[in-house]
């Protein structure tokens, strides 16, 4: 992986990830479309510390926003007052935030009008990223499409549905059903022995796994981390339990020495409700292409 997704800091090792669900229902949306695409539209991204950055122009200024698989909806950087009216779970506590309305957000050449935002103070990620942060761009503006993540050439592309993707000299290597469980594409893996099933989050910098589940893997497949510290959606760095698993196995391919954060994910309630024991990020990702079809709840792994 990426060796800038964990870089050491006053004697520890920081990793990049904010794993979050909202609690409670979002608002309805009303948003209104501009029509949608009828062919493949792509935009580059620039990947920092494993984090996918696209530029998209909210109301009319172009700013700096996470591609986020693991995000229900767009979320805006910004001040909320203390008597917010929408709670955020994160791995270790809660955030507040408040309801905002865009009134254009355009992004690869799709364009959203009057469309509902999450507001919540994630500041603090532009000084991991060494970046300006506008907000996060999640499921609710891409779900109708396809994504075709191309981590080589740093390229995204919005499929439209029933449209055959373009792949060029992508040779196909293997396609796994997942169940879409809320906004997230799940999918069954094998972490060693244990079968585990997994959720796909574009917007982490590392994968993470219950802390109840790492309990049931051979002790000779984990390399744990010393020292390690998650810095998340809230502002603090916490220490983690971190470690190399040796050999994750997904679609019968194998793949070897991806780092994990094992965590209490109880407070996580759309993981838990539905039996995700975790989310595969970059570590996963960076492996290769990947198209993940909402449409036919595929996921296919491409090479060259």
């Amino acid at each position: 992986m990426n060796v800038t997704s964990f870089s050491k800091k006053k004697g520890c090792l920081l990793i990049f990830c904010y794993l979050f669900l909202l609690i409670g229902t979002s608002k309805a949306n009303t948003a209104n479309y501009f029509g949608d695409p009828v062919e493949p539209l792509s935009s580059s991204f620039e990947l920092v510390r494993g984090i996918i950055l696209v530029q998209a122009e909210l109301d009319g200024e172009l700013a700096n926003f996470i591609l986020d698989t693991g995000s229900p909806m767009i979320i805006l950087n910004g001040q909320v007052t203390k008597s917010s009216e929408m709670q955020a779970n994160t791995l270790h506590g809660s955030l507040s935030g408040e309801w905002k309305t865009i009134a254009k957000i355009s992004w690869a050449g799709v364009q959203k009008f009057n469309i509902e935002a999450l507001t919540l103070d994630i500041s603090h990620l532009e000084y991991l990223t060494e970046k300006p942060i506008k907000g996060l761009i999640g499921y609710e503006f891409f779900g109708n499409y396809d994504l075709m993540l191309d981590f080589e050439n740093e390229i995204v592309t919005l499929v439209p549905p029933n449209y055959a993707a373009i792949t060029g000299k992508w040779k196909l290597k293997a396609e796994l059903p997942f169940s879409l469980e809320g906004h997230i594409p799940v999918i069954e893996a094998r972490i060693g022995d244990v079968k585990v099933r997994l959720g796909l989050d574009t917007g982490s910098g590392t994968n993470l796994l219950d802390v109840n589940r790492k309990n049931e893997i051979a002790p000779e497949f984990l390399a744990p981390i010393e020292n390690a510290m998650v810095v998340g959606l809230g502002s603090n760095a916490q220490e983690i339990d971190a470690a190399d698993v040796l050999e994750t196995t997904v679609a019968e391919i194998k793949y070897w020495n991806m780092r994990y954060i094992f965590s209490d994910i109880s407070g996580l309630t759309n993981l838990k409700e539905n039996k995700v024991d975790g989310l595969l990020g970059y570590p996963f990702f960076e492996s290769g292409k990947f198209t993940i079809n909402y449409g036919r709840k595929v996921i296919g792994f491409w090479e060259y």
